[in-house]
């Protein structure tokens, strides 16, 4: 990742200087934002509460606009919704009238999968986010952690080229969410799409991303781009237990603690 200018074909995602001031608001959600996303990466995006980190989710899917500078995909300009990316939302956005089973299913259906092969895809999918026996409940009848594996099944279903993910494992319990973290990335070699996800826990960034964009106190910007040098495939418990891992996570909160200190001063 870098703010140099690159083919197109290399590229995912780019921001190019994109400020975004959202009417009757006295600052910018974001500003003078600039970074970009090659192909195949999975990318995280840290920051402080409030710095835009689901701004910039919002911007890539196509459902803001910037006030300043531009956005692209695959090396166009978006100006519209962004059809390619899957995006799985902070509230699951489940279909209410539709069963877990439909609701993971839905992208198959409208892709005109054949039905043996969407309801095969589907049981893997059930059987990976752990929702064997909830085939036909309905969202209301599910907690908040299994309405967000429904939405990532979801999401991850039909292989898109590009997921966007705003605090994904957030409600889950602990041993959900590493069960699902280990789960994404043994996923994402096979799939060879690009993820971007925003998250609070510095442990996830480490775990799932090749890089991390660590954004500042808002209105955000980009205060570094931190690599994560761990090969794929990984283990989830062999990281953990790596040196270079203390010292990434090291390296992470002390942005997170001299940003706060500045933020307390001013």
């Amino acid at each position: 990742m870098s703010t140099n200018k690159r083919a197109p074909q290399t590229e995912a995602l780019r921001f190019e200087n994109v400020t975004l001031e959202f009417p009757g608001s006295h600052r910018p959600a974001v500003e003078d934002v600039s970074f970009h996303i090659e192909r195949g990466k999975s990318v995280a995006v840290i920051g402080p509460s409030g710095c835009g980190k689901s701004t910039l989710l919002n911007l890539a899917a196509g459902l803001l606009a910037p006030s300043r500078g531009r956005v692209y995909y695959g090396g166009e300009q978006i100006t519209a919704v962004n059809s390619d990316a899957a995006y799985v939302t902070q509230q699951s956005d489940l279909l209410p009238w539709l069963s877990v089973r439909a609701n993971i299913g839905l992208a198959l259906k409208f892709r005109k999968v054949p039905k043996a092969e969407r309801e095969e895809r589907i049981a893997h999918w059930i059987r990976v986010v752990g929702l064997t026996g909830f085939e036909d409940h309905y969202p209301r009848e599910l907690s908040g952690g299994m309405r967000k594996r429904c939405a990532i099944a979801r999401a991850l279903i039909y292989n898109p080229a590009i997921v966007l993910m705003d605090e994904p494992f957030g409600p889950l319990d602990a041993i959900t969410r590493l069960g699902l973290q280990q789960e994404l990335l043994n996923l994402w070699e096979e799939q060879n799409g690009t993820l971007v996800f925003v998250t609070h826990e510095l442990n996830e960034a480490i775990y799932l991303a090749d890089e991390v964009v660590v954004m500042s106190e808002g209105p955000g910007t980009v205060r570094r781009i931190l690599p994560i040098p761990f090969e794929r495939p990984r283990t989830i418990g062999s990281l953990i237990e790596s040196p270079e891992f203390s010292e990434l996570y090291n390296d992470l909160w002390s942005l997170f603690k001299s940003n706060a200190k500045a933020f307390d001063a001013a």
